[in-house]
């Protein structure tokens, strides 16, 4: 089974904007899971935008957005998935814009690995370098990136979930904490490898009232970031040393 998983918060124009997005991909072989916070104009965008969703709800959810929140609602739908027999998840957010050929992508990575899942611990639809215009392009990375990315159950379990809530290495290589730091961290320490696309398949569309991204951050990073907004690419280029 393959699984798409996205955290829901407090930003419903957000929301409304991403699930639009979903709306106009290939979606036939994927099951759909969320995980929402009490936040109730959100959780009737979900009920009523017409996809195939499970919704779960947060337990003890405060009402309130906070960075603690997000990582304990982000593991809920993650664990939730994996949990309920998938093989292959593509992980987004809330505040994504997603390409019309992400999942075709997803699934290339899906057929092209699935007999040796742990060639990478990450299959990413993100680039923050996006470069050149070769939309067929990938490219092995050595860190993590959070923005749109896919794992197997067998990278699941070996990596993700078993350092969720560890910050041993996000402490000792970057000083800080959270659920991504601590991927970052864990990528680091055990020489995890990743895969991108040359030229992103989302972006970061939340320029207002995140917990993390402030509105300068967000234009110095994301405004002009150059994504796949035209092209409808089935066919992916293996990087060059790829095993």
């Amino acid at each position: 089974m393959k699984t798409i998983t996205f955290p829901v918060g407090y930003r419903p124009e957000y929301l409304t904007k991403f699930l639009d997005c979903l709306k106009g991909c290939d979606l036939s072989d994927y099951k759909i899971i969320c995980s929402t916070e009490k936040c109730q104009p959100c959780v009737s965008i979900l009920e009523n935008c017409g996809l195939p969703l499970t919704i779960l709800h947060k337990e003890n959810s405060s009402g309130v957005r906070s960075p603690t929140g997000l990582r304990d609602n982000t593991y809920n739908v993650l664990s939730y998935a994996f949990k309920s027999g998938s093989d292959f998840n593509v992980h987004l957010e809330d505040d994504l814009v997603v390409s019309i050929d992400a999942f075709y992508l997803a699934s290339w990575y899906y057929d092209t690995f699935k007999e040796k899942p742990l060639t990478y611990m990450s299959y990413g639809l993100f680039n923050q370098q996006t470069n050149g215009d070769d939309f067929t392009g990938l490219e092995i990375i050595e860190s993590f990136e959070g923005l749109g990315w896919c794992t197997f159950k067998e990278g699941w379990e070996l990596c993700f979930n078993k350092y969720w809530y560890d910050d041993t290495y996000a402490k000792k290589y970057f000083n800080s904490y959270g659920w991504d730091w601590a991927m970052a961290g864990a990528f680091r320490e055990f020489e995890y490898k990743g895969i991108r696309p040359l030229i992103a398949r989302t972006n970061h569309y939340g320029k207002y009232d995140g917990t993390h991204c402030l509105p300068k951050y967000h234009d110095d990073c994301f405004k002009n970031l150059g994504w796949n907004e035209t092209q409808i690419i089935k066919e992916f280029k293996l990087p060059k040393g790829d095993v």
